[in-house]
This record gives C-alpha cells, sequence and structure tokens, in this order.
C-alpha cells in the first residue's frame, strides 16, 4: 500500500513539473506572457525594465524577473511564482538569489516570490510593504510602469542592503487601533471602580496573518518578444517565501 501511494504522489509531482510554464527562448527578465494584455508595459517601458534588471543582474548576480500572465493552470499565485522561480532557475545555483514579480492583471493578483539565498534581505513583511505601499496604488490607477519601476528598485535596494531591513519590515504602529484599546480599558477601570468599588484591569491580545506560500503550478506559456544582452538563468531555487495580494 506504500508501494502504491508512493508512486502515485511521484506521478502527480512529475506531471505537475511537466505542466510548469516554460522558461522564455532566449532568455529575458521582463516577460510579458498575457494575450489579455499585451500592452500592459509599452515597448520602451518594456525595454527599460529589461535593461534595469539585465544591469542589477550583471552588478550582483541576484536576478529580478517579473512575468504577467493571464493564466496560472488552476493553482494559486504563490506556488506558481514560486515553481516557475525554480523551474526557470532564476538567480545563481549556488546562491539562489532570484526573485519572481507575477502579476495576473484580469484578476489583479500581485505575488513576490524571493528565493532561500534572500529571504534574509528581503523577508516576507518587505514584499507585503513593497506591494502595498510601492506597487498597488500604482496598479489601481493604471500606472503599471510606475508600478513595476518603483516595486523593483526597493527590491534591488533591499538585496544590496542599501534600505535597513529590520527598520524597513517592522509594522507600522497603528495608532488608531491602540487608541480605541486604551479607551476601552479606562473606560472598563471605571465601571469596575464605580459598581464595585475597587480597581481592575483586562487583557488583550492581537495578531495578523498575510499571504505566502508556495508549490508547483500548471500552465505553459510562449514568452513574446525577442532577448535582449541578457546571459540566462542560473538555476537558483525557491521555497515559498514571499507575500501576495489583490490591488
Amino acid at each position: 500500500m506504500r508501494k502504491l501511494f508512493a508512486l502515485t504522489f511521484l506521478f502527480a509531482t512529475l506531471f505537475s513539473f511537466s505542466q510548469v510554464t516554460q522558461r522564455p527562448d532566449p532568455p529575458k527578465l521582463y516577460n510579458n506572457l498575457s494575450r489579455e494584455f499585451p500592452n500592459f508595459l509599452s515597448e520602451s517601458e518594456a525595454a527599460t525594465i529589461e535593461a534595469k534588471l539585465e544591469a542589477f543582474s550583471k552588478e550582483t548576480s541576484n536576478q529580478i524577473v517579473v512575468v504577467i500572465v493571464d493564466d496560472i493552470g488552476g493553482t494559486d499565485p504563490a506556488s506558481f511564482a514560486t515553481e516557475l522561480g525554480t523551474s526557470w532557475g532564476v538567480g545563481k545555483k549556488d546562491a539562489n538569489n532570484g526573485i519572481v514579480v507575477l502579476l495576473k492583471p484580469n484578476t489583479h493578483d500581485l505575488f513576490i516570490a524571493v528565493g532561500y539565498g534572500l529571504e534574509g534581505a528581503i523577508p516576507d513583511l518587505a514584499t507585503k510593504k513593497i506591494r502595498e505601499e510601492e506597487m498597488n496604488p500604482y496598479l489601481k490607477n493604471g500606472e503599471n510602469f510606475a508600478a513595476i519601476n518603483n516595486g523593483t528598485d526597493k527590491l534591488m535596494a533591499l538585496a544590496k542592503g542599501e534600505i535597513n531591513v529590520k527598520d524597513y519590515a517592522k509594522e507600522p504602529v497603528n495608532i488608531d487601533k491602540w487608541f480605541k484599546i486604551i479607551m476601552l480599558i479606562i473606560v472598563a477601570i471605571a465601571f469596575i471602580k464605580i459598581f464595585f468599588g475597587k480597581g481592575g484591569g483586562t487583557g488583550y491580545g492581537g495578531g495578523g496573518r498575510y499571504y505566502s506560500g508556495g508549490g508547483f503550478s500548471g500552465g505553459s506559456f510562449r514568452s513574446s518578444g525577442g532577448g535582449g544582452g541578457f546571459g540566462g538563468f542560473g538555476g537558483g531555487s525557491f521555497g515559498g517565501g514571499g507575500s501576495g495580494g489583490k490591488w
């Protein structure tokens, strides 16, 4: 029974990997694979992003890939972006220093996947902040170039250590939330003193979560346009780091 289960799992895994998005040929760092949004960036804007990402790759060996798609084969954006990064080999094999910025305009999905080697420099909270502050506002206004340009600029700065990641990725203090909590505590203490003649207190707790994940995906696409001076991918791996959501 165990052998049967193992064979079934292996077959399913191999089948899934066979459906992974094909790597572009020639290789590119900006890849618009969308038929619904062929002009997500203009030709000149796409060339500007490609040149910037190529220069960053040559300077640091880190690689950022931007991919625009219509279909992710029935999987979720996190799984698709993560497996795409591994199957394309984004980043160097011995450093796993790749980043995938996946955009799906027809459903307004955005996911930033970070390779193993950059998870310390670019933790999940940092990718969340980049999405929410550097990209989402511009995507909502149809300023696609500004969104991608700003987002990749911040990713580059974090990867090179030009930004203090601890300060950047720190969760902002929600003043309104804490003010309400303090007022509730004060009211509760006053109520207890009035009706019971003694002080009291109360406790509170909170938390939050944001979306990140990993896995494998389906689908096959063909890249449009010709390649520039980019030499190719190096065989990097991804393990689920990053975050995503809607814009």
